[in-house]
């Protein structure tokens, strides 16, 4: 009995895995459409006309999905992740009648109900993802609207009921829809494909292999791979927590066995971590943000951060070198460490990923073709490697 049930669940995870799955994809094959990757107009172009189409469909399509990445009780689940896709079909299906009527400050009373909805659905959503502060700041500023009358100074505002707020915060492109949905709809989604796929394919350990055949024998050694690696791997991925998972699980262990306190050990690891994101091409998410606040291309962003995150490194790797100094920490033995002729001869696709990426960045300025294409060039260049072929 108990080894059927087993297998039931399996089969339900299994079932679950493949719905997420398929809806992320089809997430970004909706993303590359509407950037006309696939030649000519969008395949989806009488259905997509507006850019509120596209963002309603990208949110019906990924929203649920936090109901059952971050899953509560399955039927509680189901009908927060249906009620998501029903408001978004609505809207969608009236994203013309929200433009030209002006919906934003007055829609009717089903759109109305169904923003509501969503507004509330959508809170649930932050908090299981982001956790219960994130939920209580975004949810007491979603309600100031509601007492902006009654607020002091630069937090004064005009007065709306719950109709009017409900309705600004789905129907408008300044809350829900604003510069930090506007700026991952139009490129960060790009670059968290190829972030991912550069981890799934070994990008980790091919950086970690290339920090150690470069700085493993130094003084503070171990420290300084932690840094070079964790730069490298942040620089093409963009996120904090990837590179920590990548790179930290085996440079810290590595720092201290080779004498450097557990606490100096977490704390170089979060700094080269947290620095990884500063470094262009691709950075955090606050990068692209900027791009989109300033209406500038996302190569200036990333050519004006070059020298202030590269200072970066430098004070941090200045100061693993004094620490190491100080307390005699030598690097490791040249026979225990990879060579580099080998790992680059290994991971060399890395490398062509990396370079297409930045010419198509800085030479071609088409930020937002260019994490979809890198990923295609290290799916294909994937293929050659034995040991990491996804």
């Amino acid at each position: 009995g108990l080894g059927g049930a087993g297998r039931v669940l399996s089969r339900d995870i299994d079932w679950q895995r493949y719905g997420i799955a398929l809806a992320a994809g089809a997430a970004l094959l909706l993303a590359m459409d509407t950037l006309r990757l696939f030649g000519g107009d969008p395949l989806l172009s009488p259905w997509i006309r507006l850019e509120t189409h596209y963002y309603f469909a990208l949110l019906g399509l990924l929203l649920p999905l936090v109901f059952f990445v971050f899953p509560r009780w399955l039927p509680l689940d189901a009908v927060l992740a249906s009620a998501v896709v029903v408001c978004c079909v609505y809207f969608f299906r009236h994203a013309g009648d929200v433009l030209d009527l002006g919906w934003e400050f007055g829609a009717p009373p089903t759109a109305t109900w169904l923003a509501v909805v969503l507004w509330v659905v959508l809170l649930e959503a932050v908090r299981r993802a982001g956790g219960w502060a994130l939920f209580v700041i975004t949810g007491l500023f979603s309600l100031m609207p509601l007492i902006a009358d009654r607020l002091p100074g630069p937090f004064a505002g005009l007065p709306a009921d719950w109709s009017q707020t409900a309705a600004y915060h789905v129907l408008s492109i300044e809350s829900i829809f604003g510069l930090p949905f506007r700026a991952f709809a139009e490129l960060v989604i790009g670059f968290v494909l190829f972030g991912l796929a550069l981890q799934h394919t070994g990008g980790g350990r091919f950086f970690l292999d290339l920090a150690y055949a470069l700085l493993g024998h130094v003084r503070g050694g171990a420290a300084k791979v932690a840094i070079l690696s964790s730069g490298l791997m942040g620089s093409m991925s963009g996120s904090v927590v990837t590179n920590v998972l990548t790179t930290g699980q085996l440079t810290i262990p590595t720092m201290k066995a080779t004498g450097m306190k557990p606490e100096v050990a977490g704390g170089v690891e979060a700094c080269a971590s947290t620095g990884g994101v500063l470094l262009p091409p691709i950075m955090g998410s606050t990068a692209f943000v900027m791009a989109t606040f300033l209406e500038v291309p996302y190569f200036e962003v990333a050519l004006a951060a070059a020298v202030p995150s590269l200072l970066y490194f430098l004070g941090l790797f200045l100061q693993v070198d004094a620490h190491a100094a100080a307390r005699g920490l030598a690097g490791l033995e040249r026979r225990d460490l990879p060579r580099l002729g080998a790992t680059l001869a290994a991971g060399w696709y890395y490398l062509g990923a990396f370079v297409a990426l930045v010419v198509l960045l800085v030479v071609m300025q088409r930020e937002s073709v260019a994490p979809y294409v890198a990923t295609g060039l290290l799916l294909l260049l994937n293929q050659f490697s034995r040991e990491h072929r996804w």
